[in-house]
């Protein structure tokens, strides 16, 4: 299995997180009338990623089915988002590929046996996925395994 924690570290986090906010960031392209509405939009998303990016630790206990059904959930809406910015044309086919593909590999192994089997940072992937208020890029990159 590929080290995860190239997956949430560096380009293709950064990359993820855009195709996540999307539709976010495309409402203020270069068709906005007002400038300042686009300089809004901007720190509305800049806020959002740094939310996004947060994890909420607390004495969240290990959920195997919460958690897989969370982390499934992120990848499958980050997909998602990213294929219909890609049919928007806010994000090229062949960058949105570059970055899906380690999302679509991950997909399969996110599984309940996986995570009961978890132990080190994987199971603190797992239990931070436990929370319905933390997202999986968030968990990716505070516990890489």
């Amino acid at each position: 299995m590929p080290n995860l924690s190239t997956r949430w570290t560096g380009r293709a986090a950064a990359v993820l997180l855009l195709l996540a906010l999307g539709p976010v960031v495309s409402a203020a392209d270069d068709t906005t009338t007002a400038p300042s509405a686009r300089d809004r939009a901007v720190a509305d998303a800049d806020q959002i990623a740094r939310q996004l990016l947060q994890v909420r630790e607390g004495e969240n206990e290990l959920n195997c089915a919460k958690a897989v059904e969370n982390a499934r959930y992120g990848v499958e809406t980050m997909l998602e988002v990213g294929e219909k910015n890609v049919r928007g044309g806010y994000l090229e086919p062949e960058q949105f590929n570059a970055s899906a593909a380690p999302l679509r590999a991950l997909l399969p192994q996110l599984t309940t046996a996986d995570c009961e089997a978890a132990d080190g940072n994987k199971r603190a992937f797992y239990q931070c996925m436990s929370s319905d208020y933390n997202h999986v890029l968030a968990c990716g990159k505070a516990h890489p395994y």
